[in-house]
């Protein structure tokens, strides 16, 4: 019976993820359904699953209770409740009736423990904290204090209308991200995964730093594919850490090196795990508009690694790899080149303004019937029902964290809190943008070592962002600011999950990995304040003279700091020069004439004053010797 019991679960569970692969490909392809039956329709697909997937407990792993069954089929009685009913329960949404409410305090405790399922504890306890918010208002103090909701007005408020758990978030959940993930997963299951790696290695295989730059790639590349620092780590790490260790490359830089490139596939273009999206439909934008956006900076962040792996391979003195240890480009090319050209199309539509999930759509059909092109990528009716069920299902901890989201937005729309928080973020910053953003920074830091990106980014959007554009900060660089640091949190300790993951795989020192991984990453913690100051990173503001000027010096800036990080270029670099290195780069970052002068003046200085330093060690040896 026990068996039984888990079978039919997966195979309920694999019914819906297809019906919700499906449904999230028709309503790309041919249209939208009204906001609240969209919504409500992709969240009955993803409940269900969740419930009978993801166990009550993590050591139940793999085990299905008749408690799972009872809470999938309340899911999706309470779901399916609102979607035939809400267009009538709109016309009283002043005077719910008593099952509408009933049916809302379900899907609410529903919410909370998919979430608690498939997030942890932390994003339910900000939710719960939420609701206690919401109900107990005016026994608040000061600043926090509100009128108070009722608990019929208040669950109405979250089940029946789009400003609570069926709001943008998961709004965007079941037409952007579902469509992506859908995406990543054909070209998963096609086989594109391994092009990617073979394609980055081929590449940058000879180089001393060949296989550390074979890691970065090939997650740039797979961000297309996955939305999830974490996810990228487990995926790529399987090949990239042993083929590091193999080389002799220094496991705990390669391994922060890995959690670092998985971390900026993040906000590497097109797909940007769900944040794109998200900054997309909060502006009113294009979707477009937003890739070119995100494109300098994550260049940036790239030539960084790019250097970092570099003088890691430098102090080893390792070489790169030898042509047969090389896979043959030209190969990979001929069995699965053809693999690529979706992701071409992809891209190319996006940029120049087409819809973003009817592309999405048609770059999914073209998968399949590109794949039949050559026999060892031909997709059969397995591997796509596959893929459909994997799309489905890598997005189900996503619809959850949307969810909840909901939950949280909702209660600080509805109480002003979103207005008070700007107020007193104003307030702490005494109007003064550089401390304001700060703040920012530090409260995006500490929800991301609990929460994912995209969770993180939608809290942070309501409550900060508004406050950052009242102080002139450009609209776009104050979105993008927010979801960088919603990121990073990933390789931020104590709390640094991607490097922790990667640390596990390499078998190194989670704390020191931690750390390392930081480093590395540092570039990503001072390029959002750069674009904030000066938007022509993001395209923003400028010609396409400035923009091309202000990209070179900002990418020879973030090599010299890069070098003055660890001290090192062909030698190690004396205090002095990497601190006078340090203060050029960040020059050099900042877009402007009278900066990039001042930087090209302190880089000469720092020559001179390390080449000083250098020849009078190398003289005091001399005489000691």
């Amino acid at each position: 019976m026990k068996i039984l019991s888990e079978a039919l679960a997966q195979k309920i569970a694999r019914i819906f993820l297809i019906c919700s692969s499906l449904f999230a490909m028709y309503t790309s392809g041919f249209g939208l359904f009204s906001a609240l039956t969209q919504r409500s329709i992709h969240w009955i697909f993803m409940i269900v699953p969740i419930f009978l997937l993801i166990p009550l407990r993590a050591k139940d792993k793999g085990k299905v209770s008749p408690l799972d069954f009872m809470l999938a089929l309340l899911a999706l009685v309470s779901s399916i409740y609102l979607t035939l009913t809400w267009e009538n329960n709109a016309m009283r949404i002043l005077d719910p009736s008593l099952i509408e409410t009933i049916m809302g305090i379900i899907m609410i405790l529903i919410v909370l423990e998919a979430t608690r399922r498939s997030m942890g504890m932390s994003m339910t306890i900000i939710a719960i904290i939420s609701l206690v918010y919401a109900y107990f208002g005016p026994y608040f103090p000061g600043l926090l204090k509100h009128k108070g909701f009722g608990i019929v007005s208040l669950v109405s408020y979250l089940y029946s209308t789009t400003e609570g758990i069926f709001g943008l978030p998961m709004g965007v959940s079941a037409t952007y991200i579902i469509i992506f993930v859908l995406f990543g997963s054909f070209l998963a299951k096609s086989g594109a995964g391994q092009l990617f790696v073979d394609l980055s290695l081929a590449a940058t295989g000879r180089a001393r730093s060949g296989p550390a730059l074979t890691t970065i790639f090939s997650n740039a590349l797979m961000g297309i594919i996955s939305g999830s620092p974490v996810a990228n780590v487990v995926t790529t790490g399987a090949f990239t850490l042993p083929l590091l260790k193999k080389t002799n490359y220094p496991m705990v830089e390669g391994a922060a090196l890995l959690a670092v490139a998985a971390t900026g596939s993040m906000f590497t273009p097109p797909v940007m795990g769900a944040g794109a999206f998200m900054i997309a439909d909060y502006i009113g934008i294009d979707y477009g508009k937003v890739v070119l956006a995100a494109i300098i900076p994550a260049t940036l962040f790239y030539i960084s690694l790019i250097a970092y792996a570099d003088i890691c391979a430098a102090r080893s003195n390792l070489r790169g790899l030898t042509s047969e240890e090389l896979p043959d480009w030209k190969q990979s090319l001929a069995k699965q080149g053809h693999l690529l050209i979706p992701i071409i199309l992809l891209i190319y539509f996006i940029v120049i303004g087409w819809s973003a999930i009817k592309t999405a759509f048609w770059c999914i059909i073209l998968i399949m019937a590109i794949s039949w092109l050559k026999k060892g990528t031909r997709m059969n009716f397995k591997q796509i029902t596959d893929a459909l069920v994997s799309g489905s299902r890598d997005n189900l901890s996503i619809a959850a964290a949307c969810a909840a989201a909901g939950i949280i937005v909702g209660v600080v729309s509805a109480t002003g809190l979103g207005v008070k928080f700007s107020s007193v973020l104003i307030s702490l910053s005494q109007s003064n943008p550089i401390l304001a953003l700060i703040l920012t920074m530090v409260a995006a830091l500490i929800l991301g070592m609990g929460l994912p990106p995209t969770a993180v980014y939608i809290i942070l959007a309501a409550l900060t962002i508004p406050s950052l554009i009242s102080m002139n900060i450009n609209e776009m660089a104050a979105h993008f600011f927010v979801f960088y640091f919603s990121c990073v949190g990933a390789i931020t300790p104590p709390v640094a999950l991607a490097a922790y993951s990667s640390a596990a795989i390499a078998k190194t020192d989670p704390f020191i990995t931690g750390w390392t991984a930081f480093r590395m990453g540092l570039v990503a913690y001072i390029i959002p304040f750069i674009f904030v100051y000066n938007p022509v990173l993001l395209m923003q503001e400028a010609n396409g003279l400035e923009i091309f000027i202000s990209f070179v010096t900002a990418a020879i800036g973030v090599i010299l700091l890069t070098f003055a990080i660890e001290g090192f270029i062909r030698r190690k670099l004396s205090i002095i020069g990497r601190m006078v290195y340090a203060v050029a780069a960040i020059m050099l970052m900042i877009p402007g004439l009278t900066t990039d002068l001042m930087g090209i003046a302190l880089v000469a200085i720092g020559f001179c004053l390390d080449r000083f330093f250098n020849q009078n060690k190398d003289k005091s040896s001399t005489v000691n010797s």
